[in-house]
C-alpha cells in the first residue's frame, strides 16, 4: 500500500462508486470495464486500453480506477500520463486558524464562511481531484470541540449542541466527498492546547491560558478522549501533529507515546499520522521509528518560503528514519501576491525532490492562503476573485508533476499555453502567459535568497519588511560557506542560509552575461563579493550580486512588455489579463528597490573596507532613492491589492514604509555621519 492511509471498505465502495458516476455521466457505463490488475506498484496506478469501442481500465484497486476512469471523461487530461505515481501523498492546504493568534479554530458559518458552502467545495475537490491530488490537510490550532460531541466536557466549546451537530455533519460530508475522490482529510492541530472555552472554565490565567508547556492529568484525559471520539467519529480521516507551539522539549515522547500514538492504535486501524519538524526535540526523533508503524515526517521546503527550488538540507535528517518523509511548500510568502504558477520552476522544484530519493510526497499551501477562497486584489464592490481559479496553474502543475516528475520542458511550454489559452479563449495569449509565469516566478524567490535575511509567514519579499535592512544584508548572509543553523527547526531565529538558484534564473544570467561555465550555483553574498572586490580576487564563475539583481529588474521589465501584448490581444477576461500588467509593475518596482539596498549595502561594505569615500557619496544615494522607489511602490500597489500578505497581521506596505524603509535610510545617515567624524 503506496499511502499511509488504508481505505476502509466502505472508502474504497465510495471510490468505486464515484468513478462509475463519471463513466455514468458521460455515457461510458457500457463501454468501459475495470480490469482488476495486481501488476501496479501503487494502489492508485492505471492503465487505459482500447478495446472493441470501448476501454478497459487496467487498475489494481478502486484509486486507480477512478483516475483512469477520470481520464476517459475529462475533456482535457491535467497529468498527460498513466502508470503508477512518483510521489504517494500529493495534497493541499486549507487554513483554519482563527484571527486570535491563541491558536484556536472557532467554526462557525461567520468564521469561515468556505466551509459551509458545499457547491464550492465540490469545485475545489473536482479541481484538486483533477491534478490527481489525494490529500487535504485543514490546517487548524484546536478543532475538535467544535466537530465533536463531547458531554465529559461541556465547556470546550462556545457553541450550542445543535451548532456542534451542524459542524460535524459538514466534516463529516467533506470528509466523505473527499473519499469518493480519493482524498483523504488530515486534521492538523497544535499540541497541547485546549479551547479558549475550556480555560476560561477552569479559571485558567496568565499570557497563554490555552497552551500547557507540561502535561498533567487533566489536559491528557481531556486529549485522550477527543482523539478517541475523532476516530471514532470521521473513520477515513487522519492527523497532522505538530509537537511544538507549547509543549516542552522533555515531554514530547512521553506525551506522544501515552496519548497521541495509544489512542491512535486503540481505535483499531492504526490511522495515517504525520509528524511535523518542528519545534521537534532531537532525542523524541531517534526514538520515532520505534513508536508507531503508519507514521511519516514532515519539514518545510525552504522553512516557510519556496527561495530556492532546492530543498533545505536539513530534510536529509530524515532519509530513511519513517515511513516517508513528507516535503511542505509552506505559506508561499515570496510568490505573492502577484499572480505565479511556473511550468519551468515547478517541473525543476520537484524534480530536485525526486532525485532526493526518499520523499514520499508533498503538500503546497495555497497562493494567499489565509483568505482562502478570496485574494487580495483590490476589485470594485461586489466584486472576488476564487484564488483557485486566479492561480489556477498552481495545484494543476503540482499534481502533474508529482505524479510524474521531471518532463521535458518544451512539452510542458505547450501543455501550460494550451491550458491558459483554452483559458483566455486565444492559444497566443496562452503562449504569452506561459512565458510570464516563467519569466516572474523566480524573481520574488531570487530577491529573498539574494538577501536571505529572515523568512516566514510575516515577511513576503513583496513587502520587503525585513529582507532589506542594509546591515542585516551584509552581516546575516555573509559567506557562502555558512550553512543551516544547528538545532530544532523553529528555534533557530528563522535565519536562512545560501541555497542554488533555478536553473532557468542561471540560464538567463549567462546569456546576459556571457558566462560559459557556472562555478557555484548559489549567488555571491554582498559581504563576500565585497572583500573579494577590495583585493581584486572576483571569480567570473560565479553568481555575482549586482550583476544578478540588476537580470532580476530586466526580468521584471520584459515580463510587463510581454504582458501589455498579450492582454492587446482578443480573448475572454480582459479585466483579468490586465492584471499581468499591473503584477508586472508591481514587480518592477520591487525589483528595482532590492537592487536600490543591495546597492547600498556593497557600497557600505566597501566604504568599510577599502576606506575609499566615494563609496559613501554612492550609499547615501542609493538610500535616499530608495525611499522614492518604495513610495511608488507602495502607491501603485494600492491601487490593485488590499494588502500584501493574505496574513492578518502582516505588515502593509505603508507600515514598512515608514518604521523600516525610512527607518533604515535614516540609520545609514547617522552612520554616515558618525563615520566622517571618526575619520
Amino acid at each position: 500500500m503506496p499511502f499511509g492511509f488504508v481505505p476502509t471498505a466502505a472508502s474504497e465502495s465510495l471510490i468505486e462508486q464515484h468513478a462509475r458516476s463519471l463513466l455514468s455521466e458521460a455515457g461510458l457505463s457500457d463501454k468501459v470495464e475495470w480490469v482488476k490488475d495486481a501488476d501496479f506498484a501503487s494502489t492508485e496506478g492505471f492503465r487505459l486500453e482500447a478495446s472493441g469501442g470501448g476501454w478497459r481500465v487496467h487498475a489494481a484497486a478502486p484509486a486507480g480506477f477512478l483516475y483512469g476512469a477520470q481520464e476517459l471523461t475529462q475533456p482535457y487530461s491535467v497529468i498527460g500520463v498513466e502508470g503508477d505515481p512518483d510521489f504517494e501523498i500529493r495534497g493541499t492546504v486549507l487554513m483554519m486558524l482563527s484571527q486570535s493568534w491563541d491558536y484556536q479554530s472557532e467554526l462557525h458559518p461567520d468564521i469561515f464562511p468556505w466551509f459551509f458552502d458545499r457547491p464550492l467545495l465540490t469545485r475545489y475537490l473536482d479541481y484538486m481531484m483533477s491534478a490527481r491530488l489525494n490529500t487535504l490537510v485543514l490546517w487548524s490550532g484546536h478543532l475538535f470541540p467544535h466537530i465533536l460531541e463531547l458531554p465529559e466536557y461541556p465547556e470546550a466549546s462556545r457553541f450550542t449542541a445543535e451548532e456542534i451537530r451542524r459542524n460535524q455533519e459538514q466534516f463529516r460530508w467533506l470528509s466523505t466527498e473527499c473519499a469518493k475522490r480519493n482524498i483523504t482529510v488530515l486534521t492538523h492541530f497544535y499540541n497541547i492546547h485546549i479551547s479558549e472555552d475550556l480555560a476560561k472554565s477552569m479559571g485558567r490565567e496568565g499570557k497563554e491560558p490555552t497552551r500547557y508547556d507540561v502535561p498533567d492529568a487533566f489536559v491528557t484525559e481531556y486529549y485522550r478522549t477527543l482523539l478517541s471520539r475523532y476516530f471514532e467519529t470521521f473513520p477515513s480521516v487522519g492527523l497532522y501533529v505538530c509537537p511544538g507551539e507549547s509543549l516542552a522539549l522533555e515531554h514530547q515522547q512521553s506525551w506522544f507515546e501515552n496519548v497521541i500514538f495509544k489512542t491512535a492504535r486503540e481505535s483499531g486501524r492504526e490511522p495515517l499520522l504525520i509528524i511535523r519538524d518542528w519545534t521537534l526535540d532531537p532525542a523524541f526523533m531517534e526514538a520515532l521509528p520505534t513508536l508507531y508503524p503508519n507514521l511519516y515526517s514532515e519539514l518545510k521546503h525552504n522553512d516557510e518560503t519556496i527561495t530556492s527550488p532546492w530543498p533545505d538540507e536539513r530534510h536529509r535528517k530524515w532519509k530513511g528514519v519513517l515511513k516517508g518523509h513528507i516535503i511542505n511548500l509552506h505559506d508561499p510568502a515570496d510568490a505573492v501576491p502577484y499572480r505565479t504558477g511556473s511550468p519551468k520552476l515547478f517541473n525543476e522544484m520537484v524534480g530536485h525532490w525526486k532525485d532526493e530519493g526518499y520523499f514520499k510526497g508533498s503538500w503546497f499551501y495555497p497562493p494567499q492562503a489565509w483568505v482562502w477562497p478570496n485574494t487580495v486584489d483590490s476589485l470594485g464592490e461586489g466584486e472576488a476573485l476564487v484564488a483557485f481559479e486566479r492561480d489556477e496553474l498552481w495545484h494543476l502543475l503540482q499534481g502533474r508533476y508529482l505524479w510524474k516528475a521531471k518532463r521535458d520542458a518544451a512539452k510542458e511550454a505547450e501543455w501550460s499555453a494550451d491550458w491558459l489559452g483554452r483559458k483566455f479563449g486565444n492559444r497566443q495569449v496562452g503562449e504569452l502567459l506561459n512565458e510570464w509565469y516563467d519569466l516572474t516566478a523566480p524573481i520574488l524567490p531570487g530577491l529573498q535568497n539574494l538577501t536571505a535575511v529572515r523568512f516566514g509567514n510575516f515577511f513576503p519579499p513583496s513587502i520587503a519588511r525585513v529582507q532589506t535592512d542594509v546591515d542585516e544584508i551584509i552581516g546575516s548572509r555573509s559567506s557562502l560557506e555558512e550553512g543551516p543553523i544547528v538545532g530544532a527547526t523553529g528555534h533557530t531565529g528563522q535565519r536562512y542560509y545560501s541555497r542554488p538558484i533555478d536553473a532557468y534564473t542561471i540560464e538567463l544570467y549567462r546569456k546576459r552575461y556571457g558566462l560559459e561555465e557556472v562555478a557555484d550555483l548559489r549567488s555571491l553574498p554582498v559581504a563576500q563579493y565585497a572583500q573579494q572586490v577590495v583585493v581584486g580576487e572576483v571569480s567570473q564563475k560565479n553568481l555575482l550580486p549586482l550583476e544578478l539583481v540588476q537580470l532580476y529588474v530586466e526580468m521584471a521589465q520584459r515580463s510587463k512588455e510581454i504582458a501589455q501584448r498579450m492582454a492587446a490581444l482578443p480573448g475572454l477576461d480582459g479585466a483579468e489579463r490586465a492584471r499581468f500588467v499591473s503584477d508586472s509593475e508591481c514587480l518592477i518596482l520591487t525589483a528595482r528597490y532590492y537592487q536600490l539596498k543591495i546597492q547600498a549595502a556593497f557600497a557600505k561594505r566597501m566604504l568599510i573596507v577599502s576606506g575609499e569615500d566615494r563609496y559613501a557619496d554612492d550609499l547615501k544615494e542609493k538610500m535616499q532613492e530608495s525611499v522614492r522607489v518604495y513610495e511608488r511602490l507602495v502607491s501603485y500597489a494600492r491601487l490593485h491589492y488590499v494588502a500584501g500578505s493574505s496574513m492578518w497581521d502582516a505588515k502593509p506596505w505603508e507600515r514598512t514604509l515608514e518604521d523600516k524603509v525610512k527607518w533604515d535610510r535614516d540609520e545609514q545617515m547617522k552612520w554616515l555621519e558618525a563615520h566622517k567624524n571618526s575619520k
